[in-house]
């Protein structure tokens, strides 16, 4: 899942325990997805790693790294894994590629046959999750401000810890970790963040994943249109993320809050 889905997720979990000098579990929250934006650091670093695994005091809030990572397991492969899998491996039950399967043919066809089914499940699943996240804005759009200030908090009060954490988390060089934090932290300030939250935005991200940003009329209009249906079809999202919770309480997480 993407931003506003996994912050609101967050938001749910944590109730009225999540006061402003608390913030910064938000931001522990998305950094699998944040540290790539470096290019010396893949998702497979940030995502393949122990989940619910025990977490020494002065890196607690590891645990919501650890929180992102079971939302993914069970939006992608419908169940909780140990150490997450790779990018196609068992990754049919969940929410997002069961909703995505649904697209995958025309985008086969939109790509005139040159993309394989595997790879069309991929990219059909990730416009589930943009469609999610688009109706999760829609129905909760203060989560946008919400994070918005978190982001600046952590960067002014919570820097240190949170490159320590993550230094610890991933196991990699201090140095590499602050460059990778900063640089995706401001990928992630509000004015950024409040373009993206429309169909149009989220089509340009999807054309600047696949495309580089460059793609004609016709693919444009097509994704487009299956970004579309794809919000259409995420209409029975809530029981996900009910049943999501549901599944993280179950499986013993605690965010120690």
């Amino acid at each position: 899942m993407l931003l506003n889905t996994h912050t609101w997720l967050l938001k749910e979990y944590a109730g009225a325990r999540l006061c402003p000098d608390r913030h910064d579990i938000l931001i522990y929250n998305v950094m699998p997805d944040i540290l790539p934006i470096h290019r010396d650091i893949t998702p497979e670093m940030t995502h393949r790693i122990e989940r619910l695994r025990t977490v020494p005091p002065e890196h607690g809030k590891a645990r919501f790294i650890q929180f992102h990572l079971l939302v993914d397991d069970l939006s992608h492969h419908g169940h909780i894994t140990r150490r997450g899998h790779d990018r196609f491996e068992n990754a049919s039950g969940g929410y997002a590629y069961r909703k995505g399967a649904a697209l995958a043919q025309n985008l086969i066809e939109l790509h005139g046959g040159k993309i394989t089914a595997e790879e069309a499940l991929y990219r059909s699943h990730l416009l589930i999750e943009m469609a999610v996240d688009l109706v999760v804005y829609g129905r909760y759009p203060e989560i946008v401000e919400l994070f918005s200030q978190a982001v600046e908090w952590t960067l002014e009060n919570r820097l240190e810890s949170l490159v320590g954490t993550l230094v610890w988390s991933y196991s990699l060089p201090e140095a590499l970790v602050r460059d990778a934090v900063v640089q995706g932290m401001a990928a992630y300030r509000n004015e950024i963040l409040r373009r993206s939250v429309s169909l149009e935005g989220r089509t340009d991200l999807f054309l600047h994943k696949f495309y580089g940003g460059v793609a004609g009329e016709k693919v444009r209009s097509g994704i487009r249109d299956l970004l579309q249906r794809g919000i259409e079809s995420v209409a029975d999202m809530e029981e996900f993320l009910s049943a999501t919770l549901q599944e993280i309480a179950k499986a013993g997480f605690d965010g120690d809050l």
